[in-house]
């Protein structure tokens, strides 16, 4: 097969999956991934069943840690759902940008204590040296982009947990 083709399988086998540890921030203050720095403040209900209100304040806060996570790197971003098999086209990763199609929706667990962020679109493009010294850009679709996380309400703030 010629690498194009390769390279095409490749893309259309890319499968985001979740890093392994988990990053904690706060709906009212704290930081996005690491290295982003601060995460915007939103407000959120803190009953203990998941509600609309509480639902789209958690769904705005992560969409704002997904543009965190999105933001041009040399690398990629730990805590974010994203792999991008870079290496199997590049020898050297000079840089990564990432295009958020669709943001993934967050659905509450029943007893609120969770959450299942699923559907989202995400196009990486990266950029580098390949295996002959060239430099190359590839580009990486993913329609299953997922964050999963649990949440948890204390003294009336609610801190949203992503693993």
């Amino acid at each position: 097969m010629k690498r194009r083709t390769i390279t095409g399988l490749v893309v259309g086998v890319v499968v985001l999956v979740l890093a392994g540890a988990a990053v904690t921030w706060s709906l009212t203050s704290g930081d996005g991934p690491a290295g982003t720095g601060p995460a915007p403040s939103a407000s959120a209900s803190a009953s203990p069943t998941p509600s609309a209100d509480r639902t789209a304040a958690i769904q705005e806060q992560l969409d704002r840690y997904a543009d965190a996570c999105a933001r041009p790197a040399t690398a990629v971003p730990e805590h974010c759902g994203m792999v991008v098999p870079w290496a199997a086209d590049l020898a050297q990763l000079s840089g990564i940008a990432f295009r958020i199609e669709t943001y993934p929706v967050v659905v509450l667990s029943a007893d609120g204590g969770g959450f299942d962020a699923t559907g989202g679109v995400l196009v990486a493009t990266a950029t580098g040296t390949t295996r002959d010294g060239a430099t190359g850009t590839f580009t990486y679709r993913t329609d299953e982009w997922a964050l999963r996380g649990d949440v948890a309400v204390e003294d009336g703030s609610t801190t949203v947990s992503v693993r």
